[in-house]
């Protein structure tokens, strides 16, 4: 009796097909799983330089915005004005840890804060400020008055001791002696453990080797606030990492490039980062990836209200 056409099985020919085409989709969906994991990975380590690159930006681009801010005339807005912060001088491949090759950028302000509101009368606790700018301040911030048309300061730093119960503008100063300000001075924020004689400030800036790689390219921005006598205030502090390099180009008032302190008006930061490469240099990730960003900062001379 014969059986039905649909009764028989596969052939040891149709079989192995099957599994060579089986094995090849399945490698072919394994070989784009891995590249998308690997993509994963490293655009997750770009975010992270990316990330870092804005807030360096945002560090460098508010400190030369405010620097010369309050400084009497004859001081110049920059002490150091290095053209890149990295400097092979030797050439030997290696960015050696010193100011030959490691540069700093050096800022002089009257604070390295960034706060400072307008007086606009004064009580025997403190002083009022123009409204909508006394939340710039808070209890056991350290301040100090300036007089913006001598450009100096005119009284000691106070600790702010807190707000006026119901007010919105009288900032309460531990210690304040009436009699010494003006309409106008300004109230400004300074740096904690900042004292009489730090005027004006040196705010540095540098580009060290970050310690946890082994990759030249990947070094911190780092900041520090010194008096000009070289006293630490406020000591290196870390800024971003991931960064590979930064380039300056300083303008005078025509837009012409100089190396003449007393003539720079303008910065040109170009400030770069990438991976480290010996993590996204590695298999299960897609390889090194850089990111860029320039900009250019106008130095404030003053401060107008």
């Amino acid at each position: 009796m014969q059986r039905p056409m649909n009764d028989r099985g596969f052939s040891l020919v149709e079989i192995l097909v099957v599994m060579v085409i089986m094995g090849l989709v399945v490698t072919a969906v394994y070989a784009t799983f891995l590249s998308t994991q690997k993509q994963a990975y490293t655009q997750e380590a770009v975010i992270e330089v990316q990330q870092n690159l804005r807030g360096a930006l945002d560090f460098l681009v508010r400190d030369i915005r405010m620097a010369r801010f309050l400084i009497p005339p004859g001081e110049n807005a920059l002490v150091n004005a290095p053209i890149q912060m990295l400097i092979d001088a030797n050439d030997n491949g290696i960015y050696d840890d010193n100011l030959d090759e490691r540069p700093f950028l050096t800022l002089l302000s009257a604070s390295s804060i960034h706060g400072y509101a307008r007086v606009i009368g004064e009580t025997t606790d403190g002083v009022i400020v123009a409204p909508g700018t006394i939340q710039q301040f808070s209890s056991g911030d350290t301040v100090r008055i300036f007089r913006p048309v001598d450009m100096v300061p005119v009284t000691d730093i106070y600790s702010v001791s807190g707000i006026a119960a119901g007010s919105t503008s009288e900032v309460l100063l531990s210690g304040y002696a009436t009699g010494a300000v003006a309409i106008d001075d300004l109230l400004v924020r300074m740096p904690e453990g900042a004292v009489d004689d730090d005027f004006p400030l040196q705010i540095d800036y540098r580009l060290l080797p970050d310690s946890s790689s082994s990759d030249m390219n990947m070094n911190q921005l780092q900041r520090r606030v010194r008096d000009q006598d070289g006293n630490t205030i406020e000591d290196f502090e870390l800024i971003a990492a991931n960064i590979s390099d930064i380039t300056l180009s300083y303008r005078d008032g025509f837009g012409n490039t100089t190396s003449d302190l007393s003539k720079i008006v303008s910065v040109e930061i170009t400030m770069t980062a990438q991976t480290d490469a010996t993590k996204t240099g590695q298999s299960s990730f897609s390889g090194v990836k850089g990111r860029s960003l320039s900009t250019t900062v106008k130095i404030y001379n003053g401060v107008t209200l």
